[in-house]
């Protein structure tokens, strides 16, 4: 089965079970599925993945996750969002043939031009959304173009995209007290950013902890990059927030699904464990 189709058949089975709803839609009017488990009370914790689009990995990642945490009974409420950029992930595997809009087609179309479709980052109007929000934007190293591309294009401003923004308005309105970020390559976890709360300074070196305990990973202060979903959480809504990358980096892009049994293992308790620091 095609892979972008079997993601897609995944999450509608979870959603035959699971409480689920839309925090917005794509920039191809696609729903951006989240599903919620536990109770209506305790610590929040938000969790997104797939804003990448070759990093679908990290899609399947947390469909495997829900499924398991489906087994507990939850002291807290886990709010998951599998696939937050679904436009891209599509054309990364597909292309452009499931884009019905002329324009549209042809302008990715030409961004496919310059880059094979399975390297593609951005999401359909060719920006990297983990560039665009208003958080040190346009500022990154190399997260830097101007220009519409399948990667590292900030956008024409910040938060400009329909996806940004689902993701924005639902943080705001769940305010969680923690929120984390699936990314598919290095084994790290990036962590804190300039001009942070010396709250969420405090709080998040607690929690940080705990992700360097359960998953061996490397932390690292987040430096030289900007306008991502975790940096936005911390310097704008004083959210404590981390982005875990998970796979090796010797691994190709994208992260092949056979990887996905190992990495399921290494992270299948992490939430559980974060609700109770």
């Amino acid at each position: 089965m095609n892979i972008y189709n079997k993601l897609v058949k995944e999450i509608k089975a979870l959603q035959k079970t699971t409480e689920w709803f839309s925090i917005g839609k794509t920039a191809l009017h696609r729903d951006i599925i989240c599903f919620k488990l536990g109770s209506d009370s305790g610590k929040k914790i938000f969790i997104q993945a797939g804003i990448h689009a070759r990093e679908y990995i990290t899609s399947f990642l947390l469909i495997e996750i829900i499924k398991y945490l489906k087994l507990f009974q939850i002291n807290g409420q886990i709010y998951i969002v599998p696939l937050a950029n679904p436009d891209g992930v599509d054309i990364c595997i597909n292309g452009t043939k499931n884009i019905k809009n002329k324009n549209k087609k042809k302008f990715v179309e030409t961004l496919l031009k310059y880059e094979d479709k399975k390297y593609y980052k951005a999401n359909a109007n060719g920006v990297d959304l983990n560039t665009n929000f208003d958080a040190g934007w346009g500022t990154g190293k190399f997260n830097n173009l101007l220009y519409p591309a399948t990667q590292n294009f900030v956008g024409y401003s910040p938060n400009s995209e329909s996806e940004t923004k689902a993701l924005i308005n639902f943080t705001k309105q769940l305010n969680p007290n923690l929120t984390l970020s699936y990314h598919s390559k290095g084994e790290v976890i990036y962590w804190g950013f300039d001009n942070q709360s010396k709250e969420t300074d405090y709080e998040q070196k607690k929690y940080l902890k705990q992700i360097v305990k359960e998953t061996g990973y490397k932390p690292i202060f987040t430096k030289n990059s900007g306008g991502g979903y975790k940096d936005y959480c911390l310097i704008k809504l004083n959210i404590v927030g981390f982005t875990i990358e998970v796979a090796n980096d010797n691994v190709p892009h994208p992260v092949p699904l056979k990887e996905l049994k190992n990495l399921f293992l290494k992270h299948k308790d992490l939430v559980l464990l974060l609700l109770k620091v």
